[in-house]
């Protein structure tokens, strides 16, 4: 195909217009539709809101209505409180961060920006409102819905941390800069969000992590619980050399402790992931099993495969970790015995099932952060194996007649064996 003079010039300017319009360094997003190969029918519910959209990807699904009303309800109360008349200057406020609001979202939708920008102000206003009330129980309404509620909270806090239910969070913390008042001063969005997760911390220091994790490094909300939880992680191993590609899997629990291994509730739990094996002693800091954890484990795994570049895949390890040790409910009977792991499901058997499910296709770092455990855990089997042997050999079959021995009683007993199996045949055939 031959294309003409006047035509080949359009299309000269038109590419130079396309490369013109490009940033020059792309921005890489940060929120995305968890694929097809990691969802599962059985699993939509871990990866799905279940009462509350945030963000584009669900925003108009029918069953998630109810909760735009009291979004509506949010941003009134608080515009009360304010004194103030017109959303004008938060409008325009968002309407400034659009652009780079959008390119945040990986995947498709169909928003013009006049309802992108309403989505950004109404689900931005109800989350900053709704941790305030959290904290702060004066700012309720009395018949506040949510709060009346335990069981509202719970899917609130599974929703709010879902993956492709997130707001960039540079859009959250601008809405919450404008919203406070020299007359109350408040914490920071930071403090108020972990605030209204602290159930799902897991024992974490959070004011010692929060000193080192600068508000401009947060993608979003599901971002600031992964960072939460693999910051002081990332800290205590960040000068130790892995043993890239030589490590192979552990037995579960039941199989270490065959082998002579003993296990211990590690005596810090602030850092959850740090699990360390020294002198036959493997420490595991305590996991607490709400109902939420298995989906919030596997949005942050999610989170890591499409944001890490494989180096590090922190909860991914952590997660791969727990799948080797727990292979049936014995195994999380054993941890809970210990202290290293605490129930809150009641059933040990969900537990074990959890982690299988877990297990299942996660992938890795390539610089797998447990490979030291698991050389050493290994090593120190075999070692043992050899050890039972040398003192089988020195106990028994120190010496040739030892071994002259042992062959002679094992003959005779072979013999004997086969004597009594003849006796036997003979008694029944002449019966018949």
């Amino acid at each position: 195909m031959q294309i003409v003079e006047g035509s080949a010039d359009r299309v000269i300017i038109d590419i130079h217009r396309q490369l013109d319009g490009l940033p020059s360094t792309p921005s890489k997003p940060t929120i995305y539709r968890v694929d097809s190969h990691l969802r599962n029918d059985k699993w939509n519910d871990v990866y799905d809101p279940e009462i509350l959209s945030v963000g584009p990807y669900h925003y108009g699904i029918l069953r998630l209505q109810n909760m735009q009303q009291l979004k509506f309800r949010y941003l009134k109360r608080y515009l009360k409180r304010r004194n103030e008349q017109s959303v004008e200057r938060y409008v325009s406020a968002v309407v400034h961060m659009e652009k780079r609001a959008r390119k945040c979202y990986a995947d498709s939708f169909d928003l013009d920006e006049n309802a992108f920008v309403t989505m950004m102000l109404l689900d931005g206003f109800f989350l900053i409102e709704l941790f305030r009330y959290s904290s702060f129980k004066h700012l309720r309404d009395a018949d506040d819905p949510i709060f009346r509620h335990e069981r509202v909270l719970s899917q609130l806090r599974h929703d709010i941390l879902l993956l492709e239910n997130q707001l960039p969070f540079f859009v959250l913390n601008q809405l919450f800069n404008m919203t406070k008042t020299d007359e109350n001063p408040e914490d920071d969005l930071i403090t108020l969000a972990l605030r209204f997760f602290d159930g799902m911390l897991l024992n974490l220091s959070v004011s010692r992590v929060l000193k080192r994790l600068p508000v401009q490094i947060i993608d979003h909300l599901c971002g600031l619980i992964h960072d939460v939880w693999c910051l002081p992680f990332a800290e205590a191993i960040s000068h130790k050399s892995n043993e890239r590609d030589k490590w192979e899997n552990i037995n579960s629990i039941s199989g270490l402790r065959e082998a002579g291994i003993k296990f211990k509730r590690a005596k810090e739990d602030d850092n959850l992931m740090d699990i360390k094996f020294v002198n036959g002693v493997l420490r595991i800091p305590q996991l607490i099993i709400y109902d939420e954890t298995e989906s919030q484990l596997m949005n942050l795994i999610a989170y890591e495969q499409y944001m890490s570049d494989g180096e590090r895949r922190y909860v991914s390890d952590y997660t791969f970790f727990m799948h080797c040790l727990i292979n049936t409910s014995n195994d999380v009977e054993l941890l809970r015995s210990r202290g290293v792991i605490e129930n809150c499901l009641g059933d040990d058997e969900e537990i074990c099932l959890m982690f299988n499910r877990l297990g299942r296709n996660i992938l890795t770092s390539t610089n797998f952060c447990y490979s030291q455990v698991f050389c050493s855990v290994n090593r120190h089997c075999q070692r043992r194996g050899k050890r039972w042997k040398a003192n089988l050999h020195r106990n028994y079959f120190n010496s040739p007649w030892s071994i002259i021995s042992f062959l002679a009683a094992m003959a005779l007993l072979v013999l004997t064996l086969t004597q009594t199996t003849y006796t036997v045949l003979t008694y029944y055939n002449r019966k018949r």
